[in-house]
């Protein structure tokens, strides 16, 4: 069943919005970034968490970029090679994502069709689905569904056709085992233990390497056996039944397969001793280590003769792999030589490294016989905003300069004994109308000390002296008070007044898991109040009901679920709202963060404090940055537009430059309204019907725009009616434009945003 979306109307002026117009934002990567005096190169990148690494010619200039794809919600990431020859040197690029399909737990681009472009292979319930990539220079980026579940025949040459079973968790490996010219599959067995070979037929059948044909080949491939209670191989296995140059046999339940689960591995074949077969090199879940074997046999029969736990480093003079937790391989050019090197990551999500989870090995040399060397730890990750797992940006002028600098809070950061909390300090070392932001401190006023799981921080005057204290939220729900006791106009000095802060009642405030706090004066009595997100979904409202300069503010619980919010996907009990509130033009405005990544839009929250919101946008602007999301803003560089910073949970943060619309063009609010259009169906999946109704004119111009404001579409329509073909559009969210054609200097414009859905 295709998902519920929401269609919104945006009527607009080139140079004035009206009272009631939604802010608009654009995504913004030129706001400087110096970490220990380096400017970075893509600080508003997002972070990176535990990826799978993948190269692809993203804008069609023949260089291959850089394709990662994160397990922390299956977010994908895309970096342009700028093309410097044996230097890592990387654009991050951020509006070719929304040209992949949602992929989600693992994504591998592989070339299956032999048209110089890779195309996708990814987890479905079951196996795996494949979208072949459709791309030329006249359309840009685009892939179309293959299958969304792809088949083997697992007890050939008869046997019925099955799911090509690949889990959630394993990484298979997607290459050319026999050296037909057509891509193959290794995995593990259902079972565990034994790798299953599955060759692909579309050689043997077509003569051309453009089909997904697969038949199991071996179910012992490599005549290696996992062991049971380690990453450890026994080599030479009898593997009852099997045959070579490669063989199969019936198990003795037919086409049935076990039921029991393997736990979780990760492969990669690659030739790594120059000798034409498929070596294999294979991570694990529990385990720090990659593990190596070195294949004896030939291509068409593949025998392990020798294991390696300390990959690659009794492979060359550098060091092994030593990553927690679950490293997995990836066989990609990082540095534009024409040679592929090594990138490792983790595939255990919440439980593994995540600040340094990008290793780069260099291979020294060629691809058929690799020599890699270790480079460093943080690929990527040290050319951006990066504070581990969870990222939740706050502005905050918290030296009175005049310009708002930058705090970051995190879930924490990954360490052996357990996650280490913090909060980042970037201050705004630019100027009013030039922000540029620096890092100062990983560990804000050593609150690391105080052991508060996910920190959370929200900055306002609470007790009335005219300078900003703050709250932190934590991972229990629950908010500590600190008290700011330095003096007007100096930096803030804080300190903790009261840890598990209490409500009117002396009862701890508690919104049950991931309290996200912000505070602001919500009914405009000059006493700053209390509003909470949490992990539930919902928001809690607390109002300020004591003396506006008490040392400890006195707050009273009016509602847990405020303004009948509740963000969840439908169908999930966690939500992870994260709350901002703000003003525009006078009038409050409520923008959230959730657990799914999309922004959600809430007003009629004036004068409607104990009432229900009205939603306005569950998709705002399209912007998708990644699970958790965290939003908040301020007007950074004075032009009278709040910018905003959206945190996710891989750890990093986006900029979004506020502007006038997100869209250029004129057109006429009033008059615009004379006239509607219908769009139907929407989402759409082949093409779009779109009805203008009450026109007196028939002839207009159709644009279609990516939601980054990228032109992909232009048409003329004569008539009320136009069918618009959206074949040619990746999945996601786009932004249609009708315009009157007429003499006029004003002309009227209609804008919609539309759905793809394939």
């Amino acid at each position: 069943m295709k998902p519920v979306c929401f269609i919104s109307v945006i009527f607009f002026s080139l140079f004035a919005l009206t009272v009631s117009a939604q802010p608009f934002f654009q995504r913004y990567d030129s706001i400087p970034v110096i970490i220990s005096g380096t400017y970075l190169a893509n600080p508003w990148s997002g972070g990176l968490n535990f990826i799978q690494a993948s190269d692809i010619d993203l804008d069609m200039d023949g260089i291959k970029d850089l394709f990662l794809f994160d397990r922390t919600g299956n977010k994908v990431r895309t970096f342009i090679n700028n093309g410097t020859v044996n230097l890592v040197d990387y654009k991050y690029a951020a509006e070719f994502e929304s040209k992949f399909p949602a992929l989600h737990d693992w994504a591998l681009l592989a070339d299956y069709n032999c048209d110089g472009k890779e195309d996708i292979f990814t987890y479905s319930s079951g196996g795996f689905a494949v979208y072949k990539n459709t791309s030329d220079s006249g359309n840009g980026l685009q892939f179309s569904l293959v299958t969304p579940l792809q088949y083997s025949v697992y007890n050939p040459p008869n046997g019925s056709l099955i799911n090509l079973y690949i889990s959630a968790t394993d990484i298979p490996a997607i290459t050319d085992i026999d050296n037909d010219g057509d891509l193959d599959i290794v995995t593990f067995a259902i079972t565990g233990t034994y790798m299953e070979y599955h060759q692909n037929q579309s050689m043997e059948l077509y003569g051309t390497c453009d089909s997904l044909k697969f038949q199991i080949k071996n179910r012992c491939w490599g005549y290696a056996a996992e062991n049971s209670l380690s990453n450890d191989f026994t080599l030479y296995d009898t593997c009852f039944g099997n045959i070579a140059n490669p063989g199969i046999v019936l198990n003795n339940n037919g086409d049935e397969r076990s039921v029991d689960r393997h736990s979780g591995s990760c492969l990669l074949c690659l030739d790594l001793d120059g000798d034409t077969d498929k070596d294999l090199v294979t991570g694990d879940i529990s385990f720090n280590n990659l593990t190596m074997l070195t294949n004896g046999g030939t291509p068409v029969a593949s025998s392990m003769v020798a294991v390696d736990m300390a990959f690659p480093a009794n492979n060359a003079s550098t060091a092994a792999v030593d990553l927690a937790l679950f490293p997995c391989g990836y066989y990609v050019d990082v540095n534009h030589d024409q040679v592929k090197d090594l990138i490792v990551s983790p595939n255990a999500p919440n439980a593994s490294e995540n600040f340094n989870s990008v290793v780069y090995y260099k291979n020294m040399g060629t691809n058929s016989f690799p020599d890699f060397e270790f480079q460093q730890s943080n690929l990527l990750q040290d050319n951006m905003i990066e504070v581990g797992e969870g990222a939740y940006p706050v502005f905050f002028d918290y030296n009175n300069d005049g310009l708002k600098d930058l705090f970051i809070g995190n879930y924490g950061y990954y360490e052996p004994t357990g996650f280490k909390h913090k909060i980042a300090l970037f201050k705004n070392t630019g100027t009013a109308t030039v922000p540029e932001f620096e890092l100062i401190t990983r560990d804000y006023a050593g609150l690391s000390s105080l052991g508060v799981i996910n920190m959370v921080p929200a900055f306002g005057d609470m007790d009335g002296d005219g300078d900003s204290d703050m709250m932190l939220g934590g991972y229990n729900g629950k908010l500590h008070y600190f008290q700011n006791i330095g003096l007007p106009g100096d930096t803030a000095n804080f300190v903790l007044s009261q840890a598990n802060f209490k409500n009117s009642n002396n009862r701890s405030i508690d919104v049950g898991d991931f309290a996200v706090p912000q505070i602001f004066d919500l009914d405009n009595d000059g006493k700053n109040d209390l509003i909470i997100g949490g992990r539930n979904g919902k928001i809690a409202y607390y109002h300020h009901i004591g003396s506006a300069t008490a040392t400890i503010p006195l707050m009273d619980s009016i509602t847990h679920f405020w303004g009948g919010i509740k963000v969840n996907e439908y169908g999930y009990v966690t939500g992870y709202s994260y709350p901002f509130l703000f003003k525009q033009n006078g009038v409050t405005k409520l923008l959230t963060g959730t657990e799914k990544g999309y922004l959600r839009m809430f007003d009629n929250i004036e004068g409607n404090l104990t009432g229900t919101f009205t939603l306005a946008d569950s998709t705002y602007l399209g912007i998708l940055e990644g699970t958790r999301t965290a939003p908040n803003g301020a007007d950074i560089n004075s032009d009278g537009y709040m910018d905003l910073v959206i945190g996710n949970y891989a750890g990093g943060v986006a900029f979004y430059k506020g502007t006038p619309t997100i869209i250029t063009g004129s057109s006429n609010a009033e008059s615009a309204e004379s006239w509607n259009v219908e769009l139907f169906p929407n989402p759409a999946n082949h093409n779009i019907t779109i009805h203008i109704k009450n026109s007196g004119s028939s002839n207009y111009t159709i644009e279609v725009y990516s939601v980054l404001g990228q032109l992909l579409v232009s048409e003329k329509m004569n008539g009320s009616r136009h069918l618009l073909d959206t074949e040619n559009l990746s999945q996601g969210i786009y932004i249609c434009k009708l315009s009157e054609n007429s003499s006029a200097s004003v002309k009227n414009a209609v804008v919609k945003r539309i759905v793809v859905k394939h």
